[in-house]
């Protein structure tokens, strides 16, 4: 049989890649044809789909979310990029830092030296983000300029948006021609408690005693934008994504689209189905979320639109509608923790191969 294995990643264990690639083998060893299709909803592990596809990975040197310099990778194929924000800006890029005390300037430094590389379609993935900031350090990397009532240049951390009295977009570096899509299933707003603070802060290391802080300092930003961009994106779905990164890059023209659906269609994910007999796919937890454009869901729709039986294989599932599978495969039952049985996700996914294909 040809078998599609569109998996996304064990999260904080295997990768996309690695978790395809182990049920490929074990596809193999059992006579079979495997197409490797690792997914994503836009979340950590982005270019790893790409990679992949044989997109061309671009290293280069940017400001990591504390103001030090780290090395960025993001991938490039003819004229598209994609460009994973947690490269520049993710939390395991931080150290002890305060979430003040951070920038997601090095977003703006990627998707500088991607248009100056050529792409005229720029994908960006917003999951990991260790800012709270609002896109305002990306903001000025490419070129936005803030200064105080005195003016004088305002710094690029998250603590100097209190001090910004004006912004001008003058220096902006042009993006004309340039089409910007954020992957991204979250669909919280800019404000309010689903808001970029109160959903995500607390992961990012805000405390609760300063929501109200952090808001402010968005809530400024918002207003001295105001002056300088024409709609009000606030309340859109995914504004309040990556810290508020969503609502500037929708101020900067980005479209909104669901991760698992453009990185489908990226990676030409539906043409491999519709030639293979079968589909397998996966995450490392499966529960009442999971519906929700989450990976497995998408990969499912895809597989019943061509009639082709889609397989679940993944860590955990609980309260998980998972009628839209043929067979549904937990590696950790509830006799047992996840943690447990870590070391042995590839024999255990072998063994659930072996179920599913004989």
């Amino acid at each position: 049989m040809n078998i599609v294995v569109a998996p996304d990643s064990y999260k904080g264990t295997f990768n996309q890649y690695e978790i395809a690639a182990t049920m490929g083998e074990a596809l193999t060893d059992l006579g079979h044809h495997s197409i490797l299709k690792p997914m994503s909803d836009g979340g950590d592990g982005l270019l790893t789909c790409f990679r992949n596809e044989d997109y061309e990975e671009v290293t280069i040197n940017v400001t990591g979310p504390e103001g030090q310099t780290v090395e960025a990778s993001y991938c490039r194929n003819g004229q598209a990029a994609v460009i994973e924000t947690a490269e520049a800006c993710g939390l395991h890029l931080v150290g002890s830092s305060h979430p003040g005390d951070r920038t997601s300037f090095g977003i703006g430094e990627l998707i500088l030296d991607a248009v100056d590389g050529g792409a005229q379609h720029i994908i960006l993935g917003l999951g990991g983000s260790a800012t709270d900031d609002g896109g305002y350090g990306m903001l000025l990397a490419l070129g936005g300029a803030a200064v105080d009532t005195s003016g004088m240049p305002v710094g690029v951390f998250t603590h100097d948006i209190e001090h910004v009295d004006e912004i001008s977009l003058k220096s902006l570096q042009p993006l004309e021609g340039v089409k910007l899509t954020i992957a991204s299933d979250v669909t919280h707003p800019l404000f309010g408690v689903r808001g970029a603070t109160r959903a995500f802060g607390p992961q990012k290391g805000v405390q609760e005693s300063e929501f109200a802080f952090f808001e402010s300092l968005l809530s400024h930003l918002f207003d001295k934008t105001s002056d300088v961009f024409q709609d009000d994106f606030s309340d859109c779905c995914g504004a309040g994504a990556a810290g508020g990164l969503g609502w500037m890059l929708m101020n900067l023209g980005a479209e909104m689209k669901p991760g698992g659906i453009l990185v489908a269609e990226m990676i030409h994910l539906e043409d491999a189905i519709m030639k293979a007999d079968m589909v397998i796919t996966g995450e490392g937890k499966t529960d009442a979320s999971s519906v929700h454009g989450k990976v497995p869901a998408t990969v499912a729709q895809l597989a019943d639109r061509h009639q082709k039986p889609c397989h679940l294989i993944s860590g955990q599932i609980t309260d998980a509608d998972t009628r839209a599978f043929a067979s549904v495969h937990p590696l950790c039952d509830g006799s047992c923790k996840i943690e447990d049985i870590i070391e042995e996700t590839p024999r255990l996914i072998r063994q659930k191969i072996q179920h599913i294909v004989t």
